[in-house]
């Protein structure tokens, strides 16, 4: 059996602290909640969303995939 871990998505601010007081270090971070992160989390895992609800449904995309696309229309 193995243990349940804590995910957290999406923190870039004050509220990552808060969170860490409440339901403790994560053991993994998530950028985003793209279809990766979903692909990562078992059953009884803990995910601890930033923002959003906690039945959101994963992007399709990645926060790599994402950043491309923003860097193709920069260049143009």
């Amino acid at each position: 059996m193995t243990a349940a871990i804590i995910h957290f998505v999406g923190f870039r601010d004050d509220r990552y602290w808060n969170a860490v007081r409440i339901w403790g270090a994560p053991d993994m971070i998530h950028e985003v909640w793209d279809c990766y992160a979903a692909d990562d989390v078992a059953p009884d895992d803990l995910v601890v969303f930033a923002e959003g609800e906690w039945d959101q449904a994963p992007r399709s995309f990645t926060v790599e995939a994402e950043q491309a696309r923003r860097a193709r229309r920069a260049a143009k």
